[in-house]
């Protein structure tokens, strides 16, 4: 039997952080918080994200009303990773400065990257009162609305920033997995040749439209498409995972799985490669190996496609005809075809 396995689409949501560097405004601050200041930019543009919040940190000192050094100092916090911290440096920059819209976009990006999706669309809908012509405040809350997996209310947004912006490639690119997602495969194929047009250097549009091409088993395509993502992005894991399930689908079933074992290694939170090493682990009739990494799958990652069907297929030859029922049952009612003919052969 021909697996279906899931493939992993990427969204290019790219965030355009705002760097504070101007100090027009500040003529009313003393010299050496001015010199901090420009020492944590000096320190900034190097990459020394710890060096320029020491630096911040003291002309905050110097002055806790410089809603500037609070601005730059939450953008040092999101690239160290400490998103609370930005969360609370931009929240105090537009204290001090109501108006301060670029301290409220980087805000919005903070409490993305921590997961605080309804506070950043709450920031982004205060920024596209302002900015109705910013191609980058829709492309931004479109990717917010796909984070949480509203598609609909995604591609507005996404509509608005390339009618706005023609050549935004990341708007093709993201776009696209909306459309993917919703099941527009025409139009998500037209969205990542698109982004391809535009920059041929395009890794992520390279693996979304192999999965096109997947779709219509068009392997030799696709696999072309996927090597030149993995040229571009060699470590990337989605790329290794999706360019395994090709080599598995086309009888390279060994090859396949070393692709699948290195997009693990590379991301040991991959659900979408266990439940694909899982599958290998069917093909070869190891139906133990197979259930331990298809439940490790749904740990990771409950959503992965298919799921409820492959832990069916463990258990059934495993020769726990109960378990599998169970599994080809939920399967069959999150719609997946593929269970109801094993449901009719062995569980009625």
């Amino acid at each position: 039997m021909k697996h279906t396995l899931h493939i992993n689409l990427v969204n290019y949501f790219l965030w355009v952080v705002i760097y504070i560097t101007t100090i027009a405004c500040s003529s009313t601050r003393d010299d050496e918080t001015l010199r901090f200041f420009r020492l944590g930019n000096i320190e900034m543009k190097k990459g020394n994200d710890v060096e320029a919040i020491r630096y911040y940190n003291e002309a905050v000192r110097l002055d806790p009303t410089y809603p500037d050094a609070y601005n730059n100092r939450g953008i040092a916090y999101i690239k160290y990773g400490d998103y609370q911290k930005a969360i609370a440096d931009f929240s105090n920059a537009l204290r001090f400065a109501p108006d301060y819209h670029e301290a409220l976009f980087n805000r919005a990006q903070a409490y993305d990257k921590a997961g605080q999706l309804d506070n950043s669309l709450a920031d982004l809908n205060k920024l596209s009162e302002v900015y109705k012509d910013s191609a980058k405040v829709f492309l931004s809350r479109g990717g917010v609305w796909a984070a949480k997996n509203d598609f609909v209310k995604a591609m507005p947004d996404y509509n608005r920033a390339i009618q706005l912006s023609p050549n935004l490639t990341e708007a093709y690119v993201n776009r696209g997995v909306v459309n993917y997602n919703l099941q527009y495969f025409a139009e998500a194929e037209s969205d990542f040749k698109k982004a391809i047009e535009l920059d041929n250097k395009q890794d992520f549009a390279y693996n979304n439209l192999a999965q096109i091409y997947i779709r219509k088993q068009d392997y030799k395509q696709a696999n072309e498409l996927l090597e030149k993502a993995i040229t571009l992005s060699p470590h990337q894991p989605y790329y290794l995972n999706n360019i395994g399930f090709v080599k598995m689908q086309t009888g390279h079933i060994e090859e396949g799985l070393t692709d699948i074992k290195k997009s693990i290694q590379t991301d040991p939170n991959n659900g979408w490669a266990y439940r694909n090493l899982g599958v290998y682990y069917l093909l070869t009739k190891k139906y133990a190996d197979a259930l331990i990494n298809l439940q490790k799958a749904q740990k990771l990652a409950g959503g992965v496609e298919l799921i409820h069907f492959y832990i069916g297929q463990a258990y059934n030859g495993l020769g726990n005809k109960e378990e599998a029922c169970k599994e080809w049952k939920l399967s069959k009612d999150l719609g997946d075809k593929e269970s109801e003919s094993v449901l009719k052969e062995y569980c009625i």
